[in-house]
């Protein structure tokens, strides 16, 4: 008996009607299991097309004291949802089976898989890892946190799949098999999800409970744990490094220089150490140097992520609007090294209660000033001598404006999460966008 008729002899309920509910939806009833449906909202997002596409469907939309959770077999949970909701909770102590998409992803797959997490980066890694394997002709499919949803994934012929993973995602994982798995970075993040760091750090650590290879960074002790093959990558030092020959710096790989580092057309250290972290991470596949150099030349970047806006009189504006958490934003202020002094940080939102001190020696090395907005702004005023409270992001694009001269950069690093004020922070960061282009 296959995994799948497994699911048909048992009780299934998919807790959370969002994008990745939804997903799994779609997935059982093509796969001819009927599930039931559980939402806390009245009337969650998928709930027109439930009703349309899949009537047959029992749908419990409303408090889970109602759901009877503990009256199913197994519960699909979205990530978004904590495991210590009370009525999970309940549920997993009566006996009950909690699992995510990836976890049934995971049970249901047999194509190699390469997968990435981390606090900073994970999205441009795996697309860049993606990028390379196209220019060495494998069929690649790319999803899990980004894109295309893991179980979508498993009905098409692929040579590899590449998952980006939230810490959430991987709590509830753990058939995972992988060819090699990277933690990139851990820095402080969802802590209004976490009771404390180490178990933000532990749900991370997930990813590598069945991998044959572990690719960490070897400048982050926490990326790191005892496997029998590992490899380590950083800007020095590192098996995967940069080192500098009378040519030119190189990527290099277990010291033998591979490719020269302006091949990498996207800029900044932080993009060199995710390029080194693709080729460690694709180390167990043989692919040609052509492939890896080409691929790194066409990668161009994601939006919202240290993005070049727009150039106005000679002030450069950058849109990293996916920097959510402090350590983005030092990263961000770290890739434009070269500007200290010069840059006009604009910053603030919710910080998702998470310890804010790290920015303060990156604030005064590199920032001519700092523009503070939304639910937290007044957490980072403190943080800087040439500091100002705004009310909107409009207001502190103009306030930018006034302060930035000729050779400044203005960039929109928040370090906090844009729920406050907007849907989600490709929305703040296409406002600003707009705002910029109105200047």
């Amino acid at each position: 008996m296959n995994d799948i008729d497994k699911l048909k002899q048992q009780h299934i309920t998919i807790l959370g009607l969002g994008v990745t509910g939804l997903g799994i939806v779609r997935f059982l009833v093509r796969h001819g299991i009927t599930p039931k449906i559980v939402d806390t909202r009245a009337v969650p997002p998928g709930a027109e097309w439930l009703a349309h596409n899949v009537p047959e469907c029992e749908a419990v939309f409303g408090p889970l004291a109602e759901a009877a959770l503990t009256k199913t077999d197994v519960i699909i949970i979205s990530p978004g949802i904590p495991l210590y909701d009370r009525y999970v909770a309940q549920a997993i102590a009566g006996g009950t089976e909690v699992i995510g998409d990836v976890e049934l992803f995971a049970r249901l797959n047999h194509t190699p898989v390469v997968a990435v997490t981390g606090s900073n980066g994970k999205s441009t890694v795996v697309s860049l890892v993606t990028e390379v394997c196209i220019e060495a002709g494998l069929k690649v499919g790319l999803g899990g946190n980004i894109g295309t949803s893991a179980l979508d994934l498993l009905d098409q012929d692929l040579d590899l799949i590449v998952l980006e993973l939230s810490s959430f995602q991987l709590e509830t994982t753990q058939s995972l098999k992988c060819t090699s798995a990277m933690i990139l970075n851990i820095t402080e993040d969802h802590m209004d999800r976490y009771p404390d760091f180490d178990a933000y750090c532990a749900a991370k650590k997930r990813i590598f409970q069945q991998t044959d290879l572990l690719v960490f960074n070897c400048d982050d002790e926490r990326t790191y744990q005892a496997h029998e093959r590992s490899l380590s990558v950083g800007l020095k030092n590192a098996d995967y490094c940069i080192k500098n020959f009378p040519e030119g710096a190189y990527f290099c790989a277990m010291d033998e220089a591979f490719l020269p580092v302006n091949c990498l057309s996207i800029p900044g250290k932080h993009n060199q150490f995710n390029a080194l972290s693709v080729m460690a991470l694709l180390s167990p596949f043989e692919i040609s140097k052509q492939a890896f150099e080409q691929g790194f030349a066409r990668f161009s970047g994601l939006a919202h992520r240290c993005q070049l806006i727009a150039d106005v009189n000679g002030i450069k504006y950058f849109n990293d609007s996916k920097a959510t958490n402090v350590g983005a934003t030092v990263a961000a202020l770290e890739s434009l090294a070269d500007d200290s002094g010069k840059i006009v940080l604009i910053l603030g939102g919710d910080a998702k209660g998470a310890e804010i001190s790290p920015l303060v020696a990156p604030l005064k090395k590199y920032c001519r000033s700092i523009l503070c907005f939304g639910k937290d702004a007044d957490l980072f005023v403190p943080l800087h001598d040439n500091s100002v409270k705004v009310s909107t992001l409009q207001e502190a694009v103009l306030e930018a404006k006034k302060q930035a001269i000729a050779g400044d950069i203005v960039l929109l690093a928040p370090a906090c999460a844009s729920t406050d004020m907007y849907p989600n922070y490709m929305i703040r960061g296409d406002e600003f966008t707009k705002l910029v282009g109105e200047l």
